[in-house]
């Protein structure tokens, strides 16, 4: 790695080479595309230093597998970057660049300088925009949605065999024409496994930017027209929209209320300790549990395809894998409806609170000042609920189809002696795993007895030990020269990184700090509880009902649980994070992008969340 120098640390984060990755990690930067490494060569070591990098740990919150890059580094960088920069030209965005420190990403956006580009850019971004805000929903409805469906169906329809035969098919032979021997095949649908996920991420970003700046200019203009109005109010006023990333919520709902009407056959089960596949016989004995199972197999498509950790970490998988999360959110589910609670939102509440903030606010404001709120809460209301609705089709619906297709794989792998687990393709990038099958092609082509070599498996027990280890590990928060004061919209917005989020992350405003912490008021309320600190996914189970809960940020699949606590706060994400949008729909009160809420706050604590305020304290330590 290129020197970065030795300036005065004190009031910066490490440059990458001072940053101390444990003695366990070495050889983590073999595993990793060049391009996405710091200090590769002096020319690039400079432009790196110029620039402030901050932990993505909206998407990386654990170092992520070799091939999961192409899903969370890889596709952001490219497809962000270039809707940003290439197709619309958003005039003060380059687009976005990511960095690797033993598998934890690091970003840093690329703004527009150049005062004529600028210029040259806005007549652009102008025209273009404003067809895609003119023919949104169409444009969604009959284009983006279809494709993005074709995509998920045609990676479904790749074709992997369970094994190699020992001879090729008698048609290689006799109908040799445009046939091949299954080897060159599977490389072929690797090949095409790949470009479809690049493509399905290009659909990812295709609106997503243009969603979020209409949300970006509606809050400029009620803050240029209410100068005291809260991020929380402004956030109201799009509350109430029914997303497809709450729709397995309301599956799960009617699941339950449908179990309740079926009788104790089928809640007995539901509610007892047994595992799913324990739970599912039971049900199939009786005809009332089979009425269930046929409804919850109805759901599966496309609802629960919900990814686990934001799907970006592969080896988590899906709910289908297990279906562990559902049975578990069913058992909370029903035992609530036994206990006499509600558990649906209640979407008409919503968007009547929605219509009385709008029409008070409104009220203060002149016919010309009125004309131009309405045009910007138009937009807003039209295509915001992209900003949810993308979250379900490809980092959930799709991404779950990828990571099933790689699975395939890894078994064909697997029953062919060159891995031990499916899942440790996802150890190689997904320009390596080419070169895996390669060389799966070469041993099969030399017939049976052919020797199969041993050091593919090494390699992925040495990846997966590297991992392990710096999943142990706690990186920096950030690299280099902090700015003076964080101006970036989108940085502020999505990942709730603030000026006093750095200040905070280099330890200069907690000198002599009590127990109070603050954030985003980015949803209404206050609750005082014990505090449930969660960081994985996995830890949901742990959580009950009425406790506060404390995490690095929330993943759509976590959606559920958020029925049955009193708050939440995050370390991350800022008015418009995921966390935000769902406790604002459930009525819970959030502060988001505290920065430390997880390494001060400890579960069992006795704390109050104020969501109006945007702060949380700690009442009591817990014993």
């Amino acid at each position: 790695m290129t020197d970065y120098g030795n300036s005065d640390p004190v009031d910066r984060f490490p440059w990458p080479d001072e940053v101390e990755v444990p003695e366990a990690c070495e050889g983590w930067e073999e595993m990793y595309p060049r391009y996405f490494r710091f200090g590769e060569s002096p020319e690039r070591t400079d432009v790196e230093k110029d620039r402030f990098w901050f932990w993505d740990q909206k998407d990386s919150p654990k170092p992520l597998r070799p091939w999961d890059i192409t899903l969370c580094v890889e596709s952001i960088v490219m497809q962000l970057s270039q809707a940003q920069s290439r197709v619309f030209a958003v005039p003060p965005a380059m687009g976005i660049d990511l960095r690797i420190i033993a598998g934890y990403s690091y970003a840093s956006p690329v703004p527009c300088t150049d005062p004529d580009l600028l210029e040259e850019r806005e007549s652009v971004f102008a025209d273009r925009s404003e067809y895609i805000y003119q023919n949104f929903e169409e444009l969604y409805e009959d284009e983006w949605l279809p494709a993005v469906k074709e995509i998920g169906e045609e990676i479904r329809d790749i074709e992997v065999p369970d094994q190699l035969p020992e001879y090729a098919p008698e048609e290689v032979v006799f109908e040799a024409e445009g046939l091949y021997p299954e080897s060159v095949n599977i490389q072929s649908n690797y090949n095409r496994l790949q470009e479809l996920t690049l493509r399905g991420w290009q659909r990812h970003f295709e609106y997503l930017n243009l969603v979020y700046l209409a949300y970006l200019s509606f809050k400029q203009t009620c803050d240029e027209l209410f100068p005291d109005i809260s991020d929380d109010a402004i956030g109201k006023m799009v509350t109430g929209l029914e997303t497809d990333l709450f729709v397995a919520d309301k599956v799960l709902n009617d699941l339950a209320h449908q179990a309740v009407e079926l009788g104790e056959d089928v809640t007995e089960i539901l509610t007892a300790e047994a595992t799913p596949d324990e739970k599912t016989a039971r049900l199939e004995e009786t005809q009332a549990g089979r009425e269930f199972l046929e409804a919850f197999e109805e759901a599966k498509d496309p609802w629960f395809h919900i990814t686990v950790s934001r799907g970006y970490h592969s080896a988590d998988g899906s709910w289908l894998d297990t279906l562990e999360q559902p049975f578990e959110h069913l058992y909370e589910k029903v035992t609530a409806l036994q206990d006499g609670r509600e558990i649906r939102r209640d979407i008409e509440a919503l968007q009547r609170e929605r219509e009385e903030i709008v029409d008070e606010y409104r009220n203060y404001l002149s016919d010309a000042e009125r004309d131009r709120f309405d045009k910007a809460h138009q937009l807003v209301l039209t295509v915001y609920n992209h900003a949810e609705d993308h979250q379900f089709w490809i980092e959930n619906w799709l991404h779950t189809a990828i990571f099933r297709k790689l699975d395939e794989f890894g078994e064909l792998l697997v029953t062919h002696g060159l891995l031990d687990e499916p899942g440790d393709i996802t150890l190689f990038g997904r320009n390596e795993v080419p070169e895996l099958l390669a060389d799966l092609a070469r041993v099969w082509s030399q017939g049976k007895g052919a020797h199969t070599p041993h050091y593919w498996r090494e390699e992925a027990a040495e990846r997966k030990r590297i991992l392990d280890a710096a999943e142990e590990w706690t990186p920096p928060p950030a690299i280099g020269e902090p700015p003076e004061e964080v101006t970036d919209p989108m940085v502020i917005m999505l990942w709730g990184i603030t000026t006093e989020t750095v200040q905070n992350w280099l330890g200069s405003s907690q000198e002599g700090a009590d127990d109070g912490m603050s954030g985003f008021a980015s949803s209404s309320g206050t609750a005082e509880g014990k505090a449930r600190v969660v960081k994985s996914g996995s830890d949901l189970s742990d959580v009950e009902r009425d406790e506060i809960l404390v995490s690095p940020l929330t993943n759509p699949d976590w959606t559920p649980v958020f029925s049955k606590v009193a708050g939440a706060v995050t370390d991350n994400g800022g008015a418009t994070s995921h966390t935000a949008i769902v406790c604002r729909e459930y009525g819970l009160p959030a502060v988001t992008g505290v920065g430390t809420a997880t390494s001060r706050v400890e579960t069992g604590d006795r704390i109050r969340v104020n969501g109006n305020e945007g702060t949380v304290e700690i009442l009591e330590k817990a014993e």
